[in-house]
C-alpha cells in the first residue's frame, strides 16, 4: 500500500464530477476516497460530504437526497453508526444513536410538522409541552425497551415499556387532555387513564384503570383493551362494587356485588353486567326441574328439602332487587341412607336448579368415590383430588360413599383427600357445590373425623328406604318408560311379593336398585319364553304374563335379588 495523499476530483464516464477531496492509491494504483471529501450524483446533485477512510464513509459527514440533507452524524465502514440525526422533509425526524444503518440505542424521535401545526401557539406559550413524538430505547429501528411517547400536543402519552413499536410490557397510559387544567399545563402530564401492562399497544395483562377525575374505577385482568378475566369494580368513594369474572369489560360470569356500605348483597352469576335475575323463562326452567324431583317415587324428605333452598335463594334474590344484603348460606348438603334411594338423580336436578338459580355456573355432575379421589402415594393425591374438582367447577361434585375417605385415623391418603377437598371448597366456595352420601350411621362418622366439615355441611337429607307401595311404584314407572305393560292378575302377584320383603330388616336394602334388578330379570324371563315361539306380535313384546312372575316367584327372583 502506497500513502501517497492527495486532494483531487474523480469524474463519472461522461464527464460530471463524482467526487471532490481527498484521495489516495491503493495497492493496485487505484484512486479510492480518503480524509474529507465531497460525493456528488450524476445529475450534479450532492450526495454526501464529510470523512472517508479507504474510499468508505468513515467519520463525521451529511448525506444528501435531491439536494436536501437526510442525515447528518457518524459513520464506520459505510453505515450510520454512532450518533446522527436523520431529517424528514428538512425537519429533523430522529436524532440519537445509531448501529449498522438503523436506529438503535437511545434516541428521540420526532411528530411531522402537520401533526404538530395546531398546537404551536401551545408549545411556545409553555416551552416545557415542546416535547417529541417519543424519547427512549431502539432496537434495530424500531422502539424498545423503557420509554417515553408524547401526544402531538406535548403533553406525556404514555411511559414504560416498548417491543417493536408496541406499547408493550409495564406501563403507564395518561388521558389525552381536551381542556387541560392550570395544573396540568404546568406539569404537562393529565390524568393517569390505565397503569399495568401492555400488549401490542392494547391493555393486556393485569392493570388498572382510572377516571378522568384520577378515581380508581377498576383493577384485574384486562385483554385487548378491555377488562377480561377476575377483576374489581369500585364506586367513586373507592369501596368496591364488584369482584368476580369480567369479559368485555362487564360483570359476566360468577362474581359478588357490593353495596356502597361494604356489604355483599349478592353473590352469584352476571350475564352482560347484570346479575342472573330469575326471569320467567328461567322460572319456568326451574319449574320443570321441580316437577321432575316432585314427579320421583317417595323422596318426601329430599323434596322438602330442596324447596326450602329454592324458596331461600328466591326471597334473597328479591333483597338484593332492593337494596338489601343477600344472607349468605353454603350449599354443599349431606345424603345419607341406604343404597338405591335415589341419591343421585337427586343430585342430578339439584346441579341444574343450582344453574338457574345463579349458584353455580354451569350445574354439570361429577360423581367420585374414594379410589377417584386417592392415590397410591403421599403426595399424589392432592393432585388427584384437585383433577376432579377442576373437573367438577361450575356444578355438583357427589362423592359416594364418602365415609371410605375415614377409613381409621391411621389412614394418611384419605386424610391428605379430605384435607385437599375442603381447600378446594374454600377456594371454590362461589362456584362448587359438593355433595357426599352413604350409609347413615357411617355418613355420621366421616362428619365428625373433621372439623372442617360441621361448617361446611349444614344440609342433611336423609333419604329412608321405599315403602312397598313405593317400590312397586317404581316398577311401574320403569314398565312405562321402557314400553313394557302387564295385567292385573300380574300386579297383584307384584304388589303381594314385595309386602313380603322385610324392608327394614334387610341390612343395607338396595331400594330402587332392587326393582331395577327385577325389573331386567323379568325381561330376560318374558325374553326366554318369546323366544320359543314361531310369530311374536308387538303387544306381546310388550307384555309381561302372568306365567313370567309365577316362574320368577319359583325360582326365589324376589328373595336372590336383594
Amino acid at each position: 500500500m502506497t500513502h501517497n495523499y492527495e486532494e483531487k476530483e474523480l469524474y463519472y464516464p461522461d464527464g460530471t464530477v463524482m467526487y471532490r477531496g481527498g484521495v489516495k492509491k491503493n495497492d493496485f494504483g487505484h484512486d479510492i476516497y480518503d480524509g474529507k471529501g465531497t460525493l456528488f450524483d450524476q445529475d450534479g446533485e450532492l450526495l454526501f460530504e464529510g470523512e472517508f477512510a479507504n474510499h468508505m464513509k468513515q467519520g463525521n459527514g451529511i448525506m444528501y437526497l435531491k439536494g436536501q440533507m437526510i442525515y447528518q452524524g457518524e459513520f464506520i465502514q459505510n453505515k450510520k453508526q454512532g450518533n446522527g440525526i436523520l431529517y424528514k422533509d428538512g425537519h429533523i425526524y430522529y436524532e440519537g444513536h445509531f448501529r449498522n444503518d438503523l436506529m438503535d440505542g437511545y434516541g428521540i424521535l420526532y411528530y411531522e410538522e402537520d401533526l404538530i401545526a395546531p398546537f404551536l401557539e401551545l408549545r411556545a406559550q409553555y416551552p416545557h409541552l415542546d416535547q417529541p413524538q417519543y424519547e427512549g430505547d431502539f432496537v434495530h429501528g424500531m422502539k424498545k425497551g423503557k420509554g417515553k411517547q408524547y401526544y402531538p400536543n406535548g403533553f406525556l402519552q404514555y411511559e414504560g415499556d416498548f417491543i417493536w413499536n408496541h406499547m408493550q410490557g409495564a406501563g403507564k397510559l395518561y388521558y389525552a387532555p381536551e381542556t387541560p387544567s392550570a395544573e396540568e399545563l404546568a406539569s404537562g402530564v393529565s390524568t393517569l387513564q390505565y397503569e399495568g401492562y401492555f400488549f401490542e399497544d392494547t391493555k393486556h395483562g393485569k392493570g388498572k384503570i382510572y377516571s378522568r377525575l384520577g378515581v380508581l374505577e377498576a383493577e384485574g385482568q384486562f385483554k385487548e383493551d378491555a377488562m377480561t378475566g377476575h377483576g374489581t369494580l369500585y364506586y367513586a368513594s373507592g369501596q368496591a362494587c364488584y369482584i368476580g369474572e369480567l369479559l368485555n369489560g362487564e360483570k359476566h360470569g360468577r362474581g359478588d356485588y357490593f353495596n356502597e356500605n361494604g356489604k355483599i348483597i349478592y353473590s352469584g352469576e352476571f350475564i352482560n353486567g347484570e346479575r342472573l335475575r330469575i326471569t320467567p323463562e328461567i322460572e319456568r326452567e326451574i319449574e320443570k326441574l321441580q316437577q321432575q324431583l316432585d314427579n320421583l317415587v317417595g323422596l318426601p324428605n329430599a323434596k322438602k328439602e330442596l324447596h326450602n333452598l329454592i324458596n331461600f335463594i328466591k326471597i334473597q334474590s328479591l333483597r338484593v332487587d332492593h337494596g338489601l344484603t343477600s344472607f349468605p348460606i353454603t350449599y354443599h348438603l349431606v345424603f345419607s341412607g341406604n343404597p338405591g334411594t335415589g341419591k343421585t338423580t337427586v343430585a342430578r336436578i339439584i346441579g341444574q336448579i343450582y344453574k338457574h338459580l345463579g349458584v353455580l355456573s354451569s350445574g354439570h355432575f361429577v360423581e367420585t368415590d374414594r379410589a377417584g379421589l386417592v392415590a397410591g402415594y403421599v403426595g399424589q393425591t392432592a393432585l388427584k383430588v384437585q383433577e376432579v374438582v377442576n373437573k367438577a367447577k361450575g356444578g355438583v361434585l357427589f362423592i359416594d360413599e364418602a365415609y371410605s375417605l375415614v377409613n381409621d385415623k391411621q389412614d394418611a391418603f384419605g386424610k391428605e383427600a379430605i384435607d385437599s377437598l375442603l381447600k378446594a371448597m374454600e377456594d371454590l366456595r362461589d362456584d362448587l357445590v359438593v355433595i357426599v352420601a352413604g350409609y347413615t350411621e357411617l355418613m355420621e362418622e366421616f362428619l365428625l373425623a373433621n372439623p372442617g366439615f360441621k361448617s361446611r355441611f349444614n344440609h342433611f337429607v336423609q333419604f329412608d328406604n321405599f315403602s312397598t307401595e313405593e317400590l312397586y311404584d317404581i316398577f311401574a314407572m320403569l314398565c312405562k318408560n321402557n314400553d313394557y305393560q302387564y295385567e292385573e292378575a300380574f300386579a297383584n302377584h307384584m304388589r303381594d311379593q314385595l309386602h313380603k320383603i322385610p324392608i327394614e330388616s334387610i341390612p343395607n336394602f338396595s331400594n330402587g336398585r332392587y326393582i331395577r334388578n327385577l325389573f331386567e330379570k323379568l325381561v330376560t324371563i318374558q325374553s326366554n319364553r318369546l323366544i320359543q315361539q314361531n310369530n311374536i306380535t308387538k303387544q306381546e313384546l310388550m307384555t309381561f304374563a302372568e306365567d313370567d312372575i309365577l316362574l320368577g316367584i319359583t325360582e326365589n327372583l324376589f328373595d336372590n335379588t336383594f
